[in-house]
């Protein structure tokens, strides 16, 4: 259920905005720790809390099986709700 993206959102390109992710790792992501243990029920306000609290890089994956990072886990996460502009901006210019 975690890995559905909300009905209510719009297509982008005509297809899942979560199809932007390769397979593979969006398979990777789904399997990963992470998020199974704090990307589960979040909101896309907790997403954003998440992100501005918890990452401390940018990037892909790691080590030698390729662990997606935690910027690649809520990446999707909001690939998934598709926050509004205005939560994003607000956000943005926080401190």
């Amino acid at each position: 259920m975690a890995n559905l993206t909300d009905p209510l959102i719009r297509s982008i390109q005509g297809t899942d905005p979560q199809n932007l992710m390769e397979y593979i790792t969006r398979q990777k992501i789904y399997d990963s720790r992470f998020w199974k243990e704090e990307c589960f029920g979040l909101t896309a306000a907790d997403v954003l809390e998440r992100a501005a609290k918890s990452l401390s890089c940018i990037g892909g994956s790691y080590g030698g099986t390729r662990r997606p990072t935690k910027f690649l886990c809520l990446t999707l996460k909001l690939l998934q709700l598709q926050p509004d502009m205005e939560l994003i901006q607000t956000f943005l210019e926080q401190d």
